[in-house]
């Protein structure tokens, strides 16, 4: 299932219509860390990528959600999901590994900020739609 998540997230930029939902940045002297969310809806599921760019590398996530979930998180203030990468797995002892977690919620000025927890850090974010 996860592999065909993945082909389907690789493939998407033909296969489906990518929205931008936020351009976020961890805040510091330097915003060089920034991380993108983008939409990818088909007519069954909602498709999630959020491509992290740092001084050492870009990662990838990825999650999957029942249709129009997303946009409803959203319209209700916040969003919140396992962010999966293409070695995501379970242990025999329920442990999941290489994901993090990605949680942002609206402020009263209207702006969302929060945390992406991955690749063994935790990146502060401002996120900007």
């Amino acid at each position: 299932m996860k592999s065909l998540i993945l082909a389907s997230l690789l493939i998407g930029s033909s296969a489906f219509a990518d929205t931008t939902l936020f351009n976020c940045v961890v805040p510091s002297q330097t915003n060089s860390v920034k991380l993108t969310v983008t939409l990818a809806a088909d007519q069954s599921a909602d498709f999630v990528t959020v491509n992290l760019v740092e001084k050492t590398g870009t990662s990838q996530f990825f999650t999957q959600a029942d249709k129009g979930a997303i946009t409803s998180q959203i319209a209700q203030g916040a969003l919140q999901f396992l962010a999966m990468t293409d070695k995501t797995s379970q242990t025999a002892e329920g442990v999941i590994t290489n994901a993090g977690i990605f949680s942002i919620n609206k402020g009263q000025d209207g702006n969302f900020t929060g945390l992406l927890l991955a690749n063994s850090n935790i990146y502060q974010l401002n996120c900007t739609k």
